[in-house]
């Protein structure tokens, strides 16, 4: 498939072209944020969203409450809500270095799975004059049987097929 995209004598539509590329690679896997750690910046904000709504309601008036109370007033959710962020933000940490693994491991199996799907693409093969892409016996692998004619809005599906079949499915990664 490879020679048929870069046949300059003879160039492909736009349409066939686009069902011909080869597959894409993977987008490399984002780090997961640390939910028990999202959990404690929720609640530590909430708290001090309502502390602060409280506190442009206005003061006590020191006739009728004293100075420990308006002190408590101020201060009191705050004794919470920073604790709370401090051990999110402890959580957090604690669990980065797992939670970049999991994000490696899920990169390097998405990897596998494009150079599987990658190599299958560049086996193929497309006959012009019939319109149809096909897999001759032993370009997949040495003792995989030729492919009937396939359609070439069909390819990509067959490629991911053809490579499932001829190397497997790879096995998922769990954490470690």
């Amino acid at each position: 498939m490879p020679h048929t995209l870069t046949d300059a004598a003879r160039p492909l539509g736009a349409p066939e072209r686009d069902l011909l590329l080869p597959p894409p690679p993977p987008a490399p896997a984002a780090v997961a944020r640390s939910t028990p750690a999202v959990v404690l910046y929720t609640v530590a904000g909430v708290i001090t969203v309502l502390w602060l709504m409280n506190v442009a309601k206005g003061v006590p008036d020191p006739e009728v409450a004293d100075a420990s109370y308006r002190l408590g007033y101020l201060v009191g959710p705050l004794i919470l809500s920073v604790p709370l962020a401090l051990v999110g933000l402890v959580v957090q940490l604690a669990t980065r270095r797992r939670r970049v693994r999991v994000a490696e491991d899920g990169t390097r199996a998405g990897h596998a799975v494009w150079e599987r799907r990658h190599r299958v693409w560049q086996a193929s093969w497309m006959c012009r004059r019939c319109q149809v892409a096909f897999f001759p016996k032993g370009s997949v692998s040495p003792d995989y049987p030729a492919s009937p004619a396939i359609a070439v809005a069909q390819l990509p599906m067959w490629v991911t097929t053809t490579a499932e079949r001829a190397f497997g499915v790879p096995e998922p990664t769990g954490p470690r």
